[in-house]
């Protein structure tokens, strides 16, 4: 979603040096598919010079339950020059399983930096357990679950925070999560996630749709300011639930076709519940094409801002991969 001008953000120390961490260690990668290999196939593409090593597996986050009390589930970050043959080799488990979990097609090349489910791994092959109290290297002090199940972090600069709105005179202020570029399919209705445990400040249970008159309205007004104001902005995020998370944390779930029954104001929820269900409303497309521009817009807000204000692409990455817990 594209929405108003940034703000210059004020973190905390904590938070501050947590972004600075995150900020001079993001890796940089392709996001290209790879060439077949021998054996195994289904290559990583790569930028390693010949004759470097591969760099050291990223087991990136504890994702959910072990299967049993001595192994492990995980998430594996693809390096250049993995193949299917050489992760599964690494940690102990068929090239079929990863195939299997990951529903990838048999002869699917991997890229570079995409994102694998590895599970029943041995400890002593996972790598460490993260360390206890490891949230708080999170740049807001606690790790946010995706809020669609299953999703990724897209790797598209103009769907995440600062991206230029230009039609608009503003700013991206948030995260988008669309069919094709959120790792899994995002339609109309799907269920929108709590990323965090929280209680419930806004639930648009009574939303009345924007006509072209109203969107017609706001673009004449936003032309004529050279920018969004605060109230253009909130129209144009549509139907909206904001779960209030303590100590200045907000997380905003936008374009909502719908709030689940149960979430009110007040409400108390907890990580992964069910709050809302993809739409579309407060776009043109709602209006012109429903259905067409189909996606979740998800802010984190900082105090009076956005989580990412005014750094750049690669400092802004470096924050949600942060706090997603992804590195």
């Amino acid at each position: 979603m594209s929405r108003s001008g940034a703000k210059r953000l004020r973190l905390s120390p904590t938070q501050l040096r947590a972004a600075l961490l995150a900020a001079i260690s993001i890796a940089a990668f392709s996001a290209c598919g790879g060439s077949n290999a021998d054996g195994t196939g289904r290559n990583a593409s790569t930028q390693i010079a010949t004759g470097t090593s591969s760099p050291p597996p990223q087991a990136v986050a504890t994702i959910g339950p072990t299967a049993t009390s001595t192994l492990r589930d995980l998430s594996y970050r693809v390096q250049g020059g993995d193949t299917l043959g050489s992760i599964g080799e690494r940690f102990g488990v068929t090239v079929d399983a990863i195939i299997a979990e990951n529903e990838l097609s048999v002869d699917a090349d991997i890229a570079v930096g995409q994102i694998l489910v590895i599970k029943g791994v041995d400890p002593a092959l996972a790598g460490a357990e993260p360390p206890a109290g490891a949230a708080a290297e999170s740049p807001i002090g606690f790790y946010l679950a995706m809020p669609i199940e299953g999703a990724c972090l897209t790797t598209d600069d103009s769907q995440m925070p600062n991206a230029p709105r230009e039609y608009r005179y503003g700013t991206h202020e948030g995260v988008d999560f669309f069919t094709g570029f959120a790792c899994v399919d995002v339609p109309i209705g799907q269920p929108v996630l709590a990323a965090y445990e929280g209680t419930v400040i806004r639930a648009d249970e009574d939303y009345r749709e924007l006509t072209i008159v109203d969107l017609n309205e706001l673009y004449d007004r936003t032309a004529a300011q050279g920018y969004t104001d605060p109230g253009s902005l909130d129209k144009f995020r549509g139907r909206q639930v904001w779960i209030d998370h303590g100590n200045g944390i907000v997380t905003r779930y936008c374009h909502l076709s719908g709030v689940a029954d149960d979430v009110h104001v007040g409400t108390k929820v907890s990580q992964g519940q069910v709050i809302g269900f993809v739409g579309d409303s407060g776009s043109v497309e709602a209006v012109s094409d429903p259905g067409y521009n189909k996606h979740l817009h998800f802010e984190v807000r900082v105090g009076k801002s956005f989580l990412g204000a005014g750094l750049s692409p690669d400092e802004v990455r470096a924050l949600y991969e942060a706090v997603f817990h992804l590195r």
